[in-house]
């Protein structure tokens, strides 16, 4: 069975969490999880945001943060995290989503499916659009939003803007 068909997403409560910490820790960059803070690496910082984080987005897009994040796993193995937060600046129901997976668990398939799979809970949420963004050398992130539809807009800053209608 190919990893794209065993991809599923699973609701993070706090088991789940230190299970998606783990994998960050062992086979993620920081800078890929978390935002850079307290410095360089895994520190008491970026730790403590990790679970508010998780904890805020555990109530879902109709909480109070407006945002609910999944965590990806392939077959029993959890792979990284993905997100939708609801953009109320659009003007149309919008999230935003990103993804991150463990080096390990990349270019399989699993991204593709996964980001297929909250395009899904995306539409159920009642919303429009979603927009993502990657930096201008992340090919694969391209790729892989192109493949979901999305429509690419190169920004001056270096990053790109993804843009799936629903």
């Amino acid at each position: 069975m190919s990893p794209s068909t065993d991809v599923t997403l699973a609701d993070v409560d706090e088991a789940v969490a230190d299970r998606l910490l783990q994998l960050a820790k062992r086979d993620a960059s920081p800078d890929e999880v978390a935002p850079p803070l307290g410095g360089p690496g895994w520190n008491l910082e970026r730790t403590a945001w990790f679970y508010r984080y998780h904890r805020a987005a555990a109530a879902g897009l109709d909480g109070p943060a407006a945002e609910k994040s999944w965590a990806v796993f392939n077959g029993s193995c959890i792979a990284g995290s993905v997100r939708l937060r609801r953009d109320p600046t659009a003007g149309i129901p919008s999230a935003g989503t990103g993804i991150w997976l463990g080096r390990s668990f990349r270019s399989q398939g699993i991204g593709g499916a996964a980001l297929d799979l909250v395009l899904a809970e995306a539409r159920r949420a009642g919303l429009k659009r979603v927009t993502a963004r990657t930096l201008s050398g992340n090919l694969s992130a391209q790729r892989l939003l192109t493949a979901a539809g999305a429509a690419l807009t190169h920004d001056d800053d270096g990053t790109v803007l993804a843009v799936v209608d629903l």
